[in-house]
């Protein structure tokens, strides 16, 4: 069994178990000790710690009835400290879920916490009780609980007659409150008095009168100050809310500068401030900012002392310390300050040393974490050699074994590059330009893959000005490599499609996803719809170009050679041979026709006259050959040129066509012996279909989505003049220096 560290360091430290061996995770826990833990033992040991008064009536064992017997008076005692143990939890600890027992070992530690603040932290401050010196003595007996607060001569009047008049007290009712250095009150502050609303109405009652307050704290400042910290971490969220309120309000009004030496003495000293609001800012995180400008007010004449000293005598790990300062780092005001003291600096220096591999995987993401909003929130200090070291770190981290190190890493990566793109920063095209060498590196680790592509998809929908190309060509690329045989998933679509409507696309990347989308939807069963919508945008907004109509029309001819095979092997098969194929084969071979057919029908409806003009004879001919050679007519061929007007009179001129050039070629024989070569071409063609087509019979029956240039019908469609130049990763620095990314970018 393994217990977190900080769950066995702190019962180490409260005297439960013993030293155990640990690594930087985990420390390992044997069977004898395992059983103490699931059968209750080892939490009446910790309530004893609580209070020694409490004891838990348990017995040795570890069958199910001694489990719950056990748990069942655990649940009793944890009443006395006001816990509650959920009954569903209770039993599946009962049944040996050791990670639900976790969970209940953390709140129980976060309560011993706050019980331990509250004897130690709370009470050892300055008492406060009758017998103090003030400007105007006034002795208990005399106080008026009906007085109004604005007429109070004292802190101490105004203290008694406030907790007289919100919870129902007599002025020595109320002294006791604040006797044993205000233990009472600050169980009230914490827990409540049956609910918070007396407490919050009494909180809300001083925040009215700061001012009137302000007039007592001159010479009692540590005094009021350490009789609301309790309020700090109460359990109540507008308890705190109030208190962080009367606080900042009494700071910022101080008649004299100099009494904030005296409030930043109260802060820092044992057993201070400061602990109470660190546990604040922790239990509280939605007053963050509030916490953060008390820090500011008060440590504005001490910041380096503060940050670089104080903190860390609290802080003492490195992860607590640099967590800390990741939670404030975006919203302390006093940052500018920080800045020209060069504390980013030192908190960088000590992130470093939190990174080195002997840390846990959580402290390096920690330290990582501070490098991502130190370029983000303060890029002109982040100079070249931090950026250097931090890339370099990011690099380390993202080939580790650990998938949570390595998607972290790529997630703060992306948000850098959403910052620098937002802000038009020149290391934008940098950043950019590496998380593409990622995504090229993990092309075959299909959950890191989907999390990139997902992440450049959300740039592309919000940077119209991102370079696609960098992107696009080397992704395509690699999904037509052979050897790797990556399988397409839906995340690839979803970008490919904002590709597809992207500004900056261009015909060359047009022609190179049209080449790798037409293999993909004349092969996968699964994916041939997705690919055709890909297809549909693509000509839909490129068919006036040149190019794009030269590879549509290449693409139609082999399309309908493709069917022309597939459907001569239909026809020559006999009906036994029909019935013994396996019935999937069957359907796929009727179904690969059917998207040749709805592939045709779609580029001729796209209304390009001078492509339709290319195209009406090329499926007139193969209608005629099939009429011709197979004895039959395709009623989806004839349908075809139904779309270019009357079908019989497209067929008949076809036939005009062929006899005129059977005469000029009986007439010239130079012209005949071309003809001879063109059909020996058009045979050796046919032929290359048909291994073609027994290549798609074979097609694997699963649904996986293989794209492979084995057998590639289109490699005739990509000569070397009209296809465009395919950027592979080893060549991007050759191909897009620094200024061509930026012009891209439109960053200069």
């Amino acid at each position: 069994m393994k217990l977190d560290l900080d769950i066995y360091q702190w019962l180490v430290k409260i005297n439960v178990i013993q030293e155990l061996p640990i690594n930087n995770l985990f420390a390992h826990v044997d069977q004898a000790l395992e059983e103490q833990f699931l059968n209750g033992i080892i939490i009446s040991q910790i309530l004893k710690q609580f209070d020694q008064k409490i004891d838990v009536d348990v017995k040795q064992g570890n069958s199910n009835g001694i489990r719950l017997f056990n748990w069942n008076n655990v649940c009793k005692s944890l009443q006395q400290i006001n816990i509650t143990l959920d009954d569903d939890i209770k039993i599946s600890i009962v049944k040996g879920d050791f990670q639900m027992l976790m969970q209940f070992l953390k709140e129980l530690k976060q309560h011993y916490e706050l019980a331990f603040y509250v004897e130690e932290q709370v009470s050892t401050t300055t008492r406060f009780d009758s017998q103090q010196n003030e400007p105007q003595e006034i002795s208990i007996d005399e106080i008026d609980p009906e007085k109004p607060l604005n007429q109070t001569q004292s802190l101490l009047e105004f203290i008694i007659v406030s907790l007289c008049k919100h919870f129902t007290l007599k002025p020595k009712q109320a002294v006791t409150l604040l006797n044993s250095n205000y233990k009472q009150l600050s169980n009230v502050l914490i827990k409540g008095n049956k609910g918070f609303k007396n407490v919050i109405n009494w909180l809300m009652e001083l925040s009215k009168y700061i001012n009137h307050i302000i007039k007592f704290v001159t010479y009692k400042m540590d005094i009021l100050l350490s009789l609301l910290k309790a309020g700090l971490v109460s359990q109540s969220n507008e308890v705190c809310y109030w208190t962080l309120y009367i606080i900042e309000g009494i700071l910022i009004n101080l008649p004299q500068k100099e009494l904030l030496e005296d409030v930043y003495a109260w802060l820092v000293r044992e057993h201070g401030g400061l602990i109470a609001f660190i546990l604040s800012q922790q239990r509280h995180h939605q007053y963050l900012e509030q916490i953060c400008k008390i820090y500011s007010i008060v440590s504005q004449y001490n910041v380096v002392d503060f940050f670089d000293v104080q903190l860390r005598k609290i802080l003492k790990s490195g992860k607590e310390y640099i967590d800390f300062i990741n939670e404030i780092i975006q919203i302390i005001p006093i940052r500018d300050q920080m800045q020209q003291l060069n504390l980013f600096e030192l908190f960088a220096s000590h992130a470093i040393k939190l990174f080195e591999p002997k840390h846990s995987i959580i402290e390096r993401m920690t330290a990582l974490k501070y490098f991502e909003h130190y370029w983000i929130y303060y890029p002109q200090q982040f100079v070249p050699n931090q950026m250097e070291q931090y890339l370099l770190n990011s690099r380390k981290a993202t080939r580790e074994s650990s998938f949570a190190m390595r998607i972290f890493t790529y997630q703060s990566l992306f948000r850098i590059l959403d910052n620098l793109a937002l802000q038009k920063d020149k290391y934008a095209a940098l950043l950019y330009k590496k998380l593409v060498f990622s995504l090229i590196e993990n092309f075959d680790q299909k959950e890191v893959r989907e999390f990139l592509v997902a992440n450049f998809l959300m740039l592309i929908r919000k940077y119209s000005t991102i370079p696609i190309d960098i992107l696009i060509i080397p992704m395509v690329k690699q999904l037509q490599i052979e050897q790797n045989e990556i399988q397409i998933n839906i995340v690839d679509f979803q970008l490919l499609k904002s590709v597809c409507t992207h500004p900056k696309i261009d015909v060359n990347v047009a022609i190179l996803m049209l080449d790798m989308l037409s293999k993909l939807y004349l092969s996968s069963i699964m994916f041939y719809q997705l690919a055709f919508q890909q297809i549909q945008l693509l000509l839909t907004r490129f068919i006036k170009s040149n190019p794009i109509q030269e590879f549509t029309f290449n693409l139609v001819k082999i399309a309908i050679s493709e069917y022309y095979g597939n459907y001569q092997e239909h026809i020559k098969s006999n009906p036994k041979q029909i019935l013994n194929r396996n019935p999937d084969e069957n359907i796929r071979r009727q179904q690969f026709r059917s998207q040749i057919i709805s592939l045709i029908k779609f580029i001729i409806n796209l209304r390009s006259f001078e492509l339709n003009e290319l195209i009406k004879p090329v499926i007139a001919h193969f209608y005629l050959e099939i009429q011709q050679n197979l004895k039959t007519e395709s009623k989806a061929l004839f349908m075809l040129l139904g779309h270019f007007g009357d079908p019989q009179e497209i067929l008949q001129q076809e036939q005009k066509k062929q006899k005129q050039q059977i005469n000029q070629s009986q007439q010239n024989p130079f012209v005949q012996n071309q003809i001879i070569k063109s059909q020996g071409l058009k045979v050796s063609s046919l032929s290359q279909i048909s291994q073609t087509q027994q290549n798609l019979n074979n097609y694997p029956k699963s649904n996986k989505s293989i794209i492979s240039q084995k057998d590639d019908p289109f490699k005739e469609l990509r000569e070397d003049a009209t296809k465009p130049s395919l950027t592979m990763l080893g060549n991007l620095s050759l191909n897009y220096d620094e200024q061509s990314l930026l012009k891209q970018f439109e960053l200069l």
